[in-house]
């Protein structure tokens, strides 16, 4: 009994350990407890300080899962705005993309790339009536240039004609005039 009191005294004596962990003090405490048959025997005050420092350590860890908490339920929210924003400006993309492929003629909304198309299409049709415009132009001038060569000739066929009828003709009036004057002598 004497050897149980001077064990029991010795280990009153062990200050307890404030600074460390909750699983340390735990060991600590189970460690420097006494065993008596199937009970172990913890000083009071030990008990007092694991309790106490169990009881802070829950209530500093209740304050970080409160604080956890809060700052997920912030995140989604936040989460849940910026994706709600997410979806309004893929929206607003979509529309500026549709807005800048399309173009708007004569109130008519059609894609850049059929205008386009529509405007190149027409440019060949006007330079194909151009080409064709210049072809029959260039055979109605070589037309053109070919009757007046043509009645270039033909008036001078004329005028060669003229002359030599008008010849023929002075040329009978002098003889008639000449048989004329025959007959008023004879």
């Amino acid at each position: 009994m004497v050897l149980l009191c001077i064990t029991d005294i010795s280990k009153a004596q062990k200050p307890y350990i404030k600074d460390a962990t909750v699983e340390e003090q735990l060991e600590f405490v189970e460690k420097e407890a006494s065993k008596w048959q199937n009970y172990i025997m913890v000083f009071d005050t030990w008990f007092r300080q694991l309790k106490n420092n169990v009881n802070n350590t829950i209530s500093e860890k209740n304050e970080v899962i409160s604080r956890l908490e809060t700052t997920i339920v912030s995140k989604d929210s936040t989460i849940t705005e910026l994706n709600r924003q997410l979806e309004l400006t893929a929206s607003d993309l979509k529309e500026t993309l549709k807005e800048k492929n399309s173009f708007s003629f004569l109130g008519i909304s059609m894609a850049k790339g059929v205008f386009l198309s529509i405007v190149i299409f027409i440019f060949i049709i006007l330079i194909a009536a151009t080409a064709l415009a210049i072809l029959v132009l260039q055979r109605n001038n070589l037309s053109t240039s070919k009757i007046r060569k043509e009645l270039e000739k033909t008036r001078e066929e004329f005028e060669e004609h003229r002359q030599r009828a008008r010849q023929k003709y002075e040329a009978l009036v002098v003889q008639h005039h000449k048989e004329i004057q025959k007959l008023k002598e004879g």
